[in-house]
């Protein structure tokens, strides 16, 4: 069922979503919000989250709306008021996102710590199956190798998706972009187990991926060009930061695309992970 906006607060279908306020704000937005950052909570389900922007020992931060790994939606502030979510950030020549941007939490342990054979959140849980990566801007705490981070439900993603869209519809969201795009080096959500070119696709439509399908290399170390979706495949070349390519396919979360060398044209081809990449 579709999410619509109604004197700013999410709806799905004729009922409000669950509303929790926060106590932490910055007042209203001067100007409308055409921005939308992604983040994931690093905690344990979308309602702790919701009760911690509620909790004074919280020393300061709060978020538009949570969604829980089921896509249930707990919405915690309106949409004209400025939440706390971003704190130091940038984007191009705007500087605190905060007075920009609408938000959307979702409920994730983010990056895990590797034990034994498996993987645990900060706080000891389990989890199956976990995204292993290197995030784009480099991994937590410094580390070189690949780490585990939690995986998004399809439910939760669809559901963000879903509340992302009516945010669109109703106050012309033009932007979105992950806390990692505007804190880079301080901030890692919503990480490399999060598909934000699918996610902006799916958002926005067409209107998700340049006309062309041309995207450019976001990590600064360089991306490996694999020989086929996945990290079991060889790395047939680094690509430095700002390569340019042309996307020809996709494989879930893995990109085929062709390499664009001198006088724009194709010189390689081969396979990179959608979350290392980005609109020309």
């Amino acid at each position: 069922m579709a999410y619509s906006v109604r004197r700013h607060f999410l709806h799905k279908g004729t009922a409000r979503v669950d509303f929790v306020e926060t106590l932490f704000n910055g007042g209203q937005f001067v100007t409308p919000p055409r921005i939308l950052v992604m983040h994931f909570t690093y905690g344990a389900s979308a309602r702790s989250s919701a009760n911690w922007f509620r909790d004074r020992t919280n020393p300061g931060s709060s978020a538009h709306v949570v969604i829980d790994r089921d896509g249930s939606v707990v919405q915690c502030a309106d949409f004209q008021t400025v939440c706390w979510h971003a704190g130091r950030s940038r984007l191009r020549d705007i500087i605190g996102l905060n007075a920009h941007a609408l938000s959307i939490e979702i409920a994730n342990w983010g990056y895990l710590r590797q034990a034994g054979a498996g993987w645990k959140s900060h706080t000891g849980v389990a989890i199956a199956n976990p995204v292993v990566a290197t995030h784009k801007n480099g991994n937590p705490e410094g580390s070189p190798s690949p780490c585990g981070w939690e995986p998004y439900p399809e439910v939760q993603f669809l559901n963000a998706a879903a509340v992302a869209q009516a945010l669109v519809a109703e106050y012309g969201v033009t932007e979105i972009v992950g806390h990692d795009d505007i804190s880079r080096g301080r901030k890692w959500d919503p990480g490399p187990a999060f598909d934000m070119l699918r996610f902006r696709a799916r958002v926005f439509g067409d209107r998700g991926i340049a006309g062309d399908n041309r995207l450019r290399v976001m990590a600064s170390e360089g991306l490996n060009l694999r020989a086929g979706p996945g990290t079991q495949y060889s790395a047939l070349e680094l690509l430095p930061v700002e390569t340019i390519l042309d996307v020809l396919a996709r494989d879930g979360q893995w990109l085929s695309v062709s390499v664009i060398g001198p006088n724009d044209r194709p010189r390689a081809t081969g396979w990179v992970h959608s979350h290392y990449v980005a609109d020309t």
